[in-house]
């Protein structure tokens, strides 16, 4: 028989010679007993194999010790090297994480949302999506942060990557190489592409250059199909090598770039002659690209660090209407095959 499904507070209390009442406060550390009367209790406690019903526990003190963190595709490298983080800061600080894919899915996100409420989870960590967030269920009576993602709403805490500041970099790096910019982006409007996108226009309009919108290109999937063939890319490399002059792609992330350079292979244009290709995250890919892709590497670990600070500090305070905040960590750039240098 095992003890520990039929064990009780009150079974505890009559082996140890008290009351329940002090079986109960010294197994939530309240209120006062001394020192032998709770060595002799949590030594029964052990001898019985008593264990607490946790959902009980946390309905009494309204504390679960536990997180949601959302995260719009776990395969993504970029996404789970911060989820993994972020667990494991977490677990560290007492918090269990329930981890939820919501498959960039406003429905799927909604979801979730009901089901991490029902689990009262103490706090919720929200990584990037497209997402409206009129279409989602509200938690802003929880503890959240968001990485990589701006709700547009009041007392919001935002963990980003400078993306402005990375796009910007990508961009002069194309320029200052005397190459033709392109920039290759998915059907993927999350708020840090759009910054992206946005310092490359900035960066076009400060060089005199008009026709911005004919050197965008916007393919029709998300980074997780990166190693589909797409007639679309192939044409449009195409017509960019006609022009004879250098040029030079910004992929919006990583996954793009190394798509970028297997059509390129594939239509025997030459990488970094013909044309130079530059990511954005700093993922595997990079490193196991031939050639390796010149990047915008992100700081999963600061991102996960600030995050779970911002959280941690939220969840533990009297005063939940914290300050906005909003925490840029920088990005860097690192050469490697796929530029001329």
């Amino acid at each position: 028989m095992n003890k520990k499904n039929n064990v009780s507070i009150k079974d505890v209390a009559k082996a140890s010679g008290v009351s329940i009442t002090t079986v109960s406060r010294i197994i939530n550390n309240t209120g006062r007993f001394s020192k032998v009367t709770q060595k002799k209790v949590i030594q029964t406690i052990n001898d019985l194999g008593y264990e607490q019903n946790k959902l009980a526990v946390s309905l009494r003190s309204n504390k679960s010790n536990t997180v949601g963190i959302m995260v719009p595709d776990i395969t993504n490298e970029f996404y789970s090297a911060i989820v993994k983080k972020c667990e494991q800061l977490l677990f560290s600080n007492g918090y269990s994480s329930i981890i939820c894919n919501t498959e960039r899915s406003s429905e799927r996100e909604a979801a979730y949302s009901q089901v991490l409420m029902e689990h009262r989870v103490d706090g919720l960590i929200i990584i990037s999506s497209a997402i409206d967030d009129s279409k989602v269920i509200k938690t802003t009576t929880i503890p959240t942060v968001y990485i990589d993602r701006d709700p547009h709403s009041h007392n919001e805490l935002i963990v980003s990557s400078d993306h402005y500041t990375g796009g910007e970099i990508a961009t002069k790096f194309i320029l200052n190489h005397h190459l033709n910019p392109f920039l290759i982006m998915t059907k993927t409007k999350t708020s840090s592409t759009m910054e992206r996108v946005r310092a490359f226009k900035d960066v076009l309009k400060e060089h005199q250059i008009t026709d911005i919108e004919s050197r965008i290109f916007s393919l029709d999937l998300t980074s997780d199909k990166f190693l589909e063939t797409v007639p679309s890319l192939d044409n449009y490399l195409q017509r960019i090598v006609s022009v004879k002059k250098p040029a030079g792609i910004f992929g919006i992330n990583d996954n793009v770039a190394y798509m970028i350079i297997r059509a390129a292979q594939r239509l025997n244009i030459n990488v970094p002659k013909t044309i130079s290709v530059i990511g954005f995250d700093g993922n595997s890919f990079s490193e196991i690209s031939a050639p390796k892709i010149t990047t915008i590497v992100q700081n999963t670990t600061k991102l996960a660090q600030e995050s779970c600070r911002l959280l941690l500090q939220q969840m533990t305070t009297q005063d939940k209407d914290v300050s906005p905040a909003i925490i840029k960590v920088p990005v860097q750039l690192v050469i490697k095959e796929s530029t001329v240098h």
